[in-house]
């Protein structure tokens, strides 16, 4: 099939749609309304309506004529057609083995709520670089290193996001820093006197990352985020996901597809009563507050190697 994308180019009068694919189950079209914006619509014989809201984003439409049914979903603001595309590609291939067309209305439905936290454009400040590598780190962690050892849901549940918390993940009795530094960097910034203090052990975890050209293959942000957010198996999860990414202040942007990274080396370091850190106790209760940069050469000793 057809890259959604590449459809969508081909497209050049308004009112004119096509179908996605004629071996689908269901009638998905796409192509341009009356005002050339970019839709898609699932187009089927009947179908119970379900009161539905769109966002400053996108809007959805529901309409019935003399030969079907039809649930449109129509981009409003043309700087956020990549995550449409993204979001045409999943509503295609994620209902695509459905055994009933009559189950297509619903499906479709529920894959939009799962997408509509996404659809939402506030012009808030976009993420510095610094604040980028930092959400990529805890993300990678998050799905990667972190779900191996403790499971996906438990990993989700133990991110604290930019909750009240000092920590960046907590499980049990056990807590996470996440850190991500250039490559050529050899210090890394603890930014609280709390955020390595403890009464327990935990991890220091460090992502290197090297930043690559736009065209390379690499990690970048808004791909990571929603392929991640496939991982979930339930939409609650998925919501979760979506609502701590959203704290951390991400909206989807085409500005950090510009931003690709390389992993250079992942390091897990043993935080406890040696280690080198600065807490609360340590210093003047007249210091309120206080950031300090450790040197990666000489917290070697206290690596976690992996097995």
């Amino acid at each position: 099939m057809k890259a959604i994308k590449e459809h969508f180019e081909e497209f050049k009068n308004p009112c004119y749609f096509s179908r996605v694919d004629n071996n689908h189950i269901l009638g998905l079209h796409i192509g341009l309304d009356d005002k050339g914006r970019k839709c898609i619509e699932l187009r089927t014989k009947k179908f119970s309506v379900r009161r539905i809201t769109g966002t400053n984003v996108i809007e959805v439409g529901q309409f019935k004529n003399n030969n079907y049914y039809s649930i449109r979903f129509t981009l409003i603001n043309d700087e956020m057609s990549g995550l449409f595309y993204k979001f045409c590609e999943d509503l295609v291939e994620e209902t695509r083995t459905l055994k009933l067309e009559e189950e297509g209305y619903q499906a479709v439905v529920e894959r939009y709520l799962q997408w509509k936290r996404m659809f939402v454009s506030s012009k808030k400040d976009l993420l510095t670089e610094i604040q980028i590598m930092g959400l990529i780190g805890e993300i990678l962690f998050l799905k990667g290193n972190l779900a191996e050892r403790i499971g996906l849901s438990n990993a989700l549940k133990s991110w604290s996001g930019q909750e009240l918390t000092h920590k960046d993940f907590s499980y049990k009795d056990s807590w996470f820093e996440c850190k991500a530094i250039s490559r050529s960097t050899l210090t890394v910034k603890i930014s609280s006197l709390e955020q390595l203090d403890s009464n327990v052990d935990g991890e220091l975890v460090v992502y290197s990352l090297e930043k690559m050209s736009e065209v390379y293959n690499g990690i970048s942000l808004n791909s990571l985020i929603l392929d991640t957010a496939k991982l979930f198996e339930t939409a609650e999860e998925k919501e979760d996901f979506l609502s701590k990414v959203a704290l951390q202040g991400y909206e989807y942007n085409t500005y950090y597809d510009s931003f690709v990274y390389e992993i250079s080396s992942f390091h897990r370091y043993l935080v406890n009563d040696d280690f080198p850190k600065l807490t609360r106790k340590q210093i003047n209760k007249a210091i309120s507050s206080a950031s300090y940069v450790l040197s990666m050469p000489k917290i070697a000793p206290f690596e976690i190697k992996e097995k």
